[in-house]
């Protein structure tokens, strides 16, 4: 076990008795052997963090014993220096290849990959358990299985309890409600079918079309999230539609509508633009007490925002 920023050996310890074959390390790197039927069979090196923020570049310090059956390195780290996830003990997928391990175990990023298999293995295998409708699809880990010749190959394993995951429904060819609500529930059975378990369910309506209006009736959210119940355990209903128009027109006119349909689709299209517009709204954010936005939630809002500008331009 090794400890990282939200459960640093300074603020946290263990309710139970862990079983005497469970390692946790320690505040310095360190190394232990893994012994299997009487043979040692490879090398385990990690570190926990002494505190929740940790800068420093943790994998300069590991070093694989010298003729180790196998190497295993084990490390909460942001590799490559991936957004939206703090920065702690920052490192490169260079520098852990260059370390002479052949396997690296890597945890602080919540979503599984795989960032290199030649010359070692650097793995992420994601969180055991999505905790939220931004951690959706499966969540588990990796049962990594290492041949005589020290080839290593992967099996995703599964351990989500309950499963979270996203609908998005367009209502540009649904002409009734009844229409609108088939389709959500048919998307909502199938996913509920594909997973032995608990399915929570978050919906997006998005699009242009004549059921906009409809969609804009008090408590309308509430009410679809009540038929979706019925299929899945449902988190939410978002609304985010906009009246039927003719957009491809619209944009190609010299009109204010055009200038902001542009700039609108820049900052849905370009993660620089809507980084731009995060940027701007820090001011605000701190002021409401409010946590920064991520990307896919920034995202939303935009195109929220749109459908209504839409709306409000073409009144005025």
């Amino acid at each position: 076990i090794v400890h990282g920023n939200h459960d640093p050996l300074n603020g946290w310890g263990s309710g139970f008795q862990l079983p005497p074959n469970v390692i946790t390390f320690g505040g310095r790197v360190d190394t232990e052997p893994y012994i299997r039927r009487g043979r040692e069979v490879a090398e385990i090196t990690g570190v926990s963090y002494t505190r929740e923020r940790v800068t420093d570049d943790l994998a300069s310090m590991f070093k694989p014993k010298k003729n180790a059956p196998y190497s295993i390195a084990v490390l909460h780290a942001n590799v490559g220096h991936q957004s939206g996830h703090a920065d702690y003990a920052p490192t490169t997928v260079g520098e852990l290849s260059s370390a002479g391990f052949n396997y690296w175990a890597l945890g602080h990023v919540h979503t599984r990959s795989v960032l290199e298999t030649e010359p070692c293995m650097v793995v992420y295998p994601g969180n055991t358990q999505g905790r939220n409708p931004r951690e959706d699809g499966p969540r588990g880990c990796y049962q990594v299985d290492v041949d005589t010749y020290g080839r290593a190959s992967l099996e995703f394993v599964d351990t989500s309890v309950a499963r979270w995951t996203h609908l998005e429904l367009s209502i540009r060819n649904c002409s009734t409600m009844d229409q609108l609500v088939d389709f959500m529930l048919e998307k909502a059975r199938a996913q509920s079918s594909a997973f032995d378990g608990p399915t929570v369910a978050r919906c997006t309506i998005r699009g242009n079309g004549s059921l906009h209006r409809d969609l804009q009736r008090d408590g309308m959210n509430e009410e679809l999230r009540e038929i979706l119940g019925s299929a899945v355990i449902a988190e939410s209903v978002r609304i985010a539609t906009g009246s039927e128009l003719d957009l491809e027109s619209l944009i190609r006119t010299e009109t204010v509508v055009s200038d902001f349909l542009k700039l609108s689709e820049c900052a849905i299209k370009e993660p620089e633009s809507r980084q731009r517009l995060a940027e701007t709204l820090i001011p605000l954010f701190r002021r409401k007490e409010m946590p920064p936005m991520d990307d896919g939630k920034l995202r939303e809002w935009i195109e929220r925002a749109t459908a209504l500008g839409i709306d409000l331009l073409l009144e005025s």
